[in-house]
C-alpha cells in the first residue's frame, strides 16, 4: 500500500494527485490519498479535486491506513509541528526536492507514505493522456461558455499573471515581475499575427496598469469572472487557448501541461530562487524558458 499526502492550492493538489497516479500505472499498487490535513488549513479553497474532476477516483485513507505507514495528523497546523519534532519514520518519503525528479521512489517496495509536492515534468511525461482525462473540467457555465468560443475563433493567447498571495510570499522566493512580461511578449509578437490575449490574474488592475499597455492596438480580454470555487474555469480557459505566456504558478502550469494542441508555452526561468536552476525540472522541454 502506498499513501500520497495532498495538500496546498488547486495546482499543487493536482501535482501530488498526478503523482499518486504514476505511482500507481508504474507499480501497479494500491495507492491512497490522505488529505487529512485540509483541516485547519485556511488558504484557498481547501481539497478540491473530487469537487472538480468527477473522474478522479483514488481512494482516500482512512486513519488506521495512514498509522501504518506513517503518522496520523488531522490537521494543518499540527503537521508542521509533528515534522519537526520527529524522525522520519522507515515506511515515509519525504521529498527534500521540490522541482527535481526523483526516480528512486518507484523501486521502493513495501508499505510506504510520499510527502512532497513532486513538481517535475517527467513523473507524468509518460502518463499525460491519462492525466488529461482524469483532470476532465465540468462542463462549462455559460460565462465561460462565451469566453471559450471566442478563444477557439480566434489566434488566443491566454497570459497568467499570479500576484496577490505571491505578494510577500517568503517561501516562493520568486515572483514574474514586468520584465518577463515585457520579454515574453517580445518573443510573441515578433510574428506579428493578429493575435486576441485572455488576462488571467488574481491582480486586475496590476494588470489593467501594467499589462495592457504592452499590448496596445491589440484586443485584450480581461477574464475576472471566476471567483473562490469557480476559479478552476481559470485554468480550463487555458488549456484552450492557442499560445499561453505563465507564470511560475502550479495553477498555469497545469493550465499549459493539460492544453493538447497549444503551439508555444513561455514560461520564466528561476521557478524559484531558492533552487538552482538544474534542480528545477518542472518545465516541459518544448516550452520557450526565459
Amino acid at each position: 500500500m502506498k499513501v500520497v499526502n495532498i495538500s496546498g492550492g488547486l495546482g499543487n493538489q493536482m501535482f501530488q494527485y498526478a503523482f499518486a497516479i504514476s505511482l500507481k500505472c508504474k507499480l501497479q499498487e494500491n495507492v491512497l490519498i490522505d488529505i487529512h490535513h485540509f483541516k485547519g488549513y485556511n488558504l484557498h479553497n481547501g481539497f478540491e479535486i473530487n469537487k472538480i474532476f468527477s473522474h478522479a477516483s483514488l481512494p482516500i485513507a482512512q486513519k488506521e491506513e495512514i498509522k501504518k505507514v506513517s503518522r496520523y495528523i488531522p490537521n494543518y497546523k499540527l503537521s508542521r509541528i509533528v515534522r519537526k519534532l520527529f524522525h522520519v519514520k522507515s515506511t515515509e518519503f519525504i521529498a527534500s526536492y521540490n522541482y527535481k525528479y526523483l526516480p528512486e521512489v518507484y523501486t521502493i517496495s513495501g508499505d510506504c507514505y510520499f510527502e512532497g509536492y513532486w513538481q517535475s515534468y517527467y513523473y507524468f511525461k509518460d502518463i499525460k493522456k491519462e492525466l488529461i482525462a482524469v483532470f476532465e473540467f465540468p462542463i462549462e457555465n455559460d460565462y465561460n461558455k462565451k469566453i471559450r468560443i471566442d478563444i477557439e475563433q480566434n489566434i488566443s493567447v491566454g497570459v497568467h499573471v499570479r500576484r496577490g498571495d505571491y505578494i510577500g510570499n517568503t517561501t516562493l522566493g520568486n515572483i514574474c515581475n514586468l520584465d518577463y512580461y515585457k520579454r515574453a511578449l517580445d518573443v510573441l509578437l515578433k510574428n506579428k499575427k493578429n493575435y486576441v490575449f485572455y488576462i488571467f490574474s488574481n491582480d486586475i488592475y496590476w494588470c489593467s496598469q501594467n499589462i495592457l499597455p504592452m499590448l496596445n492596438g491589440y484586443r485584450v480580454v480581461i477574464v475576472d469572472g471566476n471567483v473562490g470555487g469557480e476559479s478552476f474555469y481559470d485554468m480550463y480557459l487555458m488549456t484552450k487557448c492557442n499560445y499561453l505566456i505563465i507564470a511560475n504558478s502550479s495553477f498555469s502550469w497545469w493550465g499549459a501541461f493539460l492544453n493538447p494542441s497549444s503551439h508555444l508555452v513561455i514560461a520564466p526561468k528561476g521557478w524559484s530562487s531558492y533552487w538552482k536552476q538544474e534542480d528545477i525540472e518542472i518545465y516541459d522541454p518544448k516550452w520557450v524558458i526565459i
